[in-house]
This record gives C-alpha cells, sequence and structure tokens, in this order.
C-alpha cells in the first residue's frame, strides 16, 4: 500500500511538472514573433535617437550628409551593432550582464557611462534654449523678426520688401542673426541668470519624468513617438500643398548623389542614433526576451529613416524659400545656429509661420525632453546594479544634481557659431573606439561562434551570413573611424575648445584604463589570468535551468531532443510521447479493478496524434501484490 501512495505521488508530480514546462514553452513560443514587443522596440528606438543633432541630417543646410551614405551606414554598422547590443540585454534580462560576459566589458561600459552623461548635459542646454524660443514664439512680433537697435541691422520685414526689389541680404545682417548673437553671445547678468533659471526648470522636468513608474515611462515614450511622426506628417502635407513646385526641387537636391561623399559624418549621426559607445537601448520590462531584434531592427531602420528623410525636407524647402531673399552659405554653420537663427528666420517668408515654429520648437522640447529622460534612468539602471544599496530615485537625483553643476559652464562654452559646433569633437573620436572595444570583447573574445549559437538557442534560427561577417568586421570598421576623427582633431588650431576636446578624451581613456587595470589585478591577485578571458557561469538567462539548457546545448544534437521532460536538454522538435493521465480505476481506486493491473495507468486520448510513451515493468504490478 506505501508503495502505492509513492507511485501515485511520483505519478502527479510528473503531470503537474509536465504542464508547467508545456505551459512555459507554449507561453515563451507565442513571444518569438510577438508583434507588440516589436512595436515597443520601435517606440523605444526612435526615443533613444530623438537627439537634438539627428533632427536634420539630410537637409545638406548645414552638413553635407548624404542619404545613400547614411542608409549605407545604419545597414552595416548602425543595424549590427544594435542588433547584438539589444539581444544580449533581453537574452540576460540584466543591465549589468557585460561584466559577466567578459571582465574586460566593466571598463568599457564605464566609458560609455561617461559619454552617455556627457550627451545628457549638452542636451540640456537645447532643451533650454528651445523652450525659451518657444514661449517667445507665442508673441504677436517674435524678438528675432524685430531690430533692437539700430547697427546695420535689417529686420525680417525689411528683408520681405527688399526681396521685392529683387536684393538679397547677408544673413549677418538679418535681425534673427543679430538676436542670436545677443543670445548666446552676450555674458550679462540679466541673460545668464535667466538662462540658468531655465536650465534649473529642465533639470527639475528631467528628475519628474524620470521617477515615475516604468509603466508610465512606457506610455511617455509611445505619446512622443506618435506626436512627432503625425506632426511631421501634417506639416510635411501643408508644405507640400503651398510649395509643390519647391518640395520637388528640395527633394531632388536632398536624394542627389552627385555631392561629394563625406562618409565620416554619415558614421557620427548613424552612432548617435544606434547608440553607438553609448550605454544602448533599454527595454524597461515592457519586451518580449523572445523579441526577434534583427526584425525589429530593420523595422526602426525604415521607420527612424522615413521620419528623419520629411523633417530634413522641411527644412530644406524652408531653406530654398528663404535663399531667394537672404544670402545663407552652406555648411558655414551647426546645428546650434540652424535651430535658433536660421530656422526662426525662414518661417517669416510663408504663411502660418507660428506653425512651423511650434513644429520646431514643440518637437525639439518634447523630443528632448523624453530623450533626456531615457537616457538619465538608462544611467540610473546603470548605478543601481553597481550600488545596489542606494534607491533608485536617490541614484537620478544625485544625476540631475551633478548634471545641472555641469551644464551651467556650459553656458560659457556655447556660445560662439564655432565652439558650439565644435563641441562633439571628443565625442566624435571616443564613442567609435568604445564602440568598436565593446563589439571586438564580444566578437573575439567571447567569440563569434558562442555568440552565435547563444542567438541559435534563444531565438531558434542561425543567424545568417549577412551578421556574422558583419559582427567580425565591424570592430576593425568602427576603430578605423575613430582614427579617422583623431586625425582631424589633430588638425584643429590650438584652442580653448580644442583642449577641451582633448582633456574630455584623456579624462575618459583614464578613467577605462583605471578599471580595467583593477580588474586585470583582481584576476592576478587569485592566479587566474586567463579568468580575464573567459565568461562568468552566471552569464546567460536569468533562470538558472535556462543557463543549465545552455550549458549542455549543442546544435547537433538538437535533433534528437524532443518537448518534453525526458532527460534532455534541448526542446525543438516534437516527440512521439504524451502528457501522463492517470486513470484511477487501472491502480485499484474503484472495488471494479480488481483485475487490473498498472499496465493501464497510461490512458491514450484516441483523437491525439502523440503515441503513448509506453507501459510500465509488470514487475512493479507483481511487487505491488
Amino acid at each position: 500500500m506505501s508503495q502505492t501512495n509513492a507511485m501515485l505521488e511520483l505519478s502527479s508530480s510528473l503531470i503537474q511538472s509536465s504542464s508547467t514546462m508545456l505551459q512555459t514553452k507554449d507561453t515563451l513560443g507565442e513571444g518569438h514573433f510577438r508583434w507588440s514587443s516589436i512595436k515597443q522596440f520601435v517606440y523605444f528606438a526612435c526615443t533613444f535617437a530623438a537627439s537634438a543633432y539627428n533632427f536634420d541630417i539630410f537637409s545638406k543646410v548645414c552638413e553635407n550628409v548624404r542619404l545613400v551614405d547614411f542608409i549605407l551606414s545604419e545597414m552595416t554598422l548602425g543595424i549590427a551593432y544594435m542588433c547584438m547590443d539589444s539581444f544580449i540585454k533581453l537574452y540576460t534580462k540584466r543591465f549589468d550582464c557585460n561584466k559577466f560576459m567578459n571582465p574586460l566589458l566593466r571598463g568599457i561600459s564605464y566609458g560609455r557611462f561617461l559619454q552617455t552623461s556627457l550627451f545628457v548635459v549638452l542636451h540640456s542646454s537645447y532643451l533650454a534654449d528651445s523652450l525659451k524660443f518657444l514661449l517667445a514664439s507665442f508673441q504677436d512680433v517674435p524678438p528675432w523678426s524685430i531690430c533692437q537697435k539700430e547697427n546695420g541691422c535689417i529686420s525680417a520685414k525689411d528683408i520681405m520688401v527688399r526681396c521685392n526689389r529683387n536684393l538679397t541680404t547677408n544673413f549677418t545682417l538679418t535681425s534673427a542673426y543679430f538676436h542670436y548673437q545677443a543670445t548666446f553671445g552676450a555674458l550679462d547678468r540679466n541673460t545668464l541668470t535667466t538662462r540658468v533659471f531655465v536650465l534649473g526648470l529642465v533639470w527639475m522636468l528631467v528628475f519628474f519624468f524620470a521617477t515615475v513608474t516604468e509603466e508610465t515611462v512606457v506610455k511617455i515614450f509611445r505619446l512622443a513617438f506618435l506626436c512627432t511622426s503625425i506632426s511631421t506628417l501634417v506639416v510635411i502635407g501643408f508644405i507640400f500643398v503651398s510649395t509643390s513646385n519647391i518640395a520637388t526641387e528640395a527633394f531632388s537636391q536632398i536624394v542627389d548623389v552627385s555631392t561629394p561623399s563625406e562618409l565620416m559624418l554619415s558614421v557620427k549621426y548613424v552612432a548617435y542614433t544606434f547608440g553607438i559607445g553609448f550605454l544602448g537601448l533599454y527595454d524597461f520590462g515592457a519586451m518580449s526576451a523572445y523579441t526577434m531584434v534583427d526584425t525589429a531592427s530593420v523595422i526602426y531602420v525604415a521607420v527612424f529613416t522615413s521620419l528623419a528623410f520629411m523633417r530634413s525636407w522641411i527644412v530644406k524647402i524652408l531653406y530654398l524659400v528663404t535663399l531667394k531673399c537672404v544670402n545663407i552659405p552652406l555648411g558655414q554653420y551647426g546645428t546650434h545656429i540652424l535651430f535658433y537663427a536660421i530656422l526662426p528666420l525662414t518661417t517669416e517668408f510663408l504663411y502660418a509661420h507660428k506653425l512651423y515654429l511650434f513644429y520646431f520648437y514643440g518637437n525639439v522640447v518634447f523630443g528632448t525632453l523624453v530623450y533626456m529622460t531615457n537616457l538619465m534612468i538608462i544611467l540610473a539602471k546603470f548605478l543601481s546594479y553597481e550600488f545596489r544599496a542606494i534607491k533608485n530615485i536617490y541614484v537620478i537625483g544625485l544625476l540631475c544634481s551633478i548634471g545641472f553643476a555641469g551644464s551651467i559652464p556650459l553656458l560659457a562654452l556655447m556660445t560662439t557659431i564655432h565652439r558650439a559646433r565644435a563641441f562633439t569633437a571628443g565625442l566624435d573620436v571616443l564613442v567609435p573606439y568604445l564602440g568598436g572595444a565593446y563589439v571586438a570583447i564580444v566578437m573575439w573574445l567571447y567569440g563569434l561562434k558562442k555568440f552565435c549559437t547563444d542567438v541559435q538557442f534563444w531565438l531558434g534560427f542561425r543567424p545568417t551570413r549577412f551578421w556574422t561577417i558583419t559582427w567580425a568586421i565591424l570592430p576593425v570598421a568602427l576603430f578605423l573611424c575613430s582614427i579617422r576623427n583623431a586625425y582631424l582633431l589633430a588638425q584643429w588650431d590650438r584652442t580653448l575648445m580644442w583642449w577641451c576636446a582633448v582633456g574630455w578624451i584623456g579624462f575618459t581613456m583614464f578613467i577605462v584604463a583605471a578599471i580595467q587595470i583593477k580588474t586585470m589585478s583582481g584576476f592576478l591577485m587569485r592566479n587566474n589570468l586567463a579568468g580575464i578571458f573567459k565568461s562568468h557561469r552566471n552569464y546567460g538567462p536569468p533562470e538558472v535551468e535556462d543557463r543549465r539548457r545552455r550549458l549542455y546545448y549543442s546544435e547537433f544534437t538538437r535533433q534528437r531532443k524532443c518537448k518534453h521532460n525526458c532527460l534532455v536538454i534541448d526542446e525543438w522538435f516534437e516527440c512521439n510521447h504524451q502528457t501522463l493521465i492517470i486513470d484511477p480505476d487501472s491502480i485499484g481506486l474503484s472495488s471494479s479493478s480488481s483485475d487490473t493491473s498498472l499496465m493501464n495507468i497510461y490512458d491514450a486520448k484516441t483523437t491525439s496524434r502523440l503515441r503513448s510513451v509506453g507501459v510500465l515493468s509488470q514487475n512493479l504490478a507483481s511487487t505491488n501484490r
């Protein structure tokens, strides 16, 4: 009788474990191609790429970025980097997984942390200035349309009068240029006080948005994406109807491939867009761990490129309209003066110019605020994993305080046109280097073959030759880009901004080297120098059972595996087994079952397409008697 009870408990436990495993497998299987997760990926990626530097890429007003070069760069460098980085985070579901993948990634992660922090501080100035210009655009006559002093300044109204007489005006004589110089070039007390006050308000908004729940953050990201997309479509439709001839000319100039190629500019904007050299995209726990990141990355490339093209198309149309009356040299000015001098002036030459002002500064304000919130949460997540004893809200508060203190000195550095344009020179050198080092450690030390096996084990398909070749040569391409940018930086004059760029490069390299030396010293003290080149035993999926299956996983033996827990470690192909179903009459619980044996313990369903697992040995029945 005791043996019968033991058999009942064993059978019930087998049934429960088997049903739980099948339920888990079904749930995970539904998430492989879950469209909602792919949409979430696009929302997060577009928010992560909502940099102020990416607002205008292809118009060729400031820099000559060809559309073909950008698409080529993002389809080779950007998409491969984002796919790799996103898969690692979804595969491990841990933000600090890099130090388990390879110990040398710890120093690289801190270098990427510094670049992300600098980018947040830089964008705080853009957000503060855009907020100030957005409030000023509500006035009947914006301040950049009138001349405050009669010192050679020509107002927007006088420019149009001169244009009717077939006279063009130099951009340096316009009221918009004088307003830009007075706003960002003057260091008087009133101007600095106003900018510091707005800057403090910006950091308070960032702290507020960064401390809400993650569910609310996801909704904000979705709202930001929808608002940006819908407003862009509305403005492009309105401006195309009113200026169809100029719109056609602007379109032909944007897609023109005969202009000189500047591939390094395309690589720079691809790095900003796909997070090369930064901490990278974070899923906020809203995406399935089994999201097909290759498909999602391709969809994101199409969506982002389309939106970026339409924004650049709007800027190009306004520029061509203004060029009939104002002489604006191509490629002489940077992104900062484009936002706060050129674009305000261009809106004066079309009807409904308030619409364009609200579109420009509204998108920059909302997009940059959400962008800074995204980066701030990512920075806080990184530090929370490093210092687990500190609450996340305290980490965000500390980061916002440091960011506010660090952004105040930038008010004096980002005052003139040339300084504002050259301030990101240090990022241009460090971002490709850190991104290349990150990919090199993953693909060359951890191993390309092992990484591809992770993809096949987790997602069920082997990466194609395109992905493997791109991942193998991606570090070399990024290192070459970093060397090229360093060479261009060396050609500059030894000005203040050159020393700032070199100082930031030296500071970052010192931090990375210090952490790498500390990591290597720890392994040397344990006489385990080979451990530097190996992954930690805790690297992999968060569940211990999944890590165990990955340890014994082999792509060559997976065809011999089945879906059930039959002494197997892989789950891909169906087998001939069936779930256990207990018949009480077959084990003596009914009075009419005295002549039955344990051979009927497995009751196969006639409608099932599977066959029974077999029968127990008759020795068990005799033992029971």
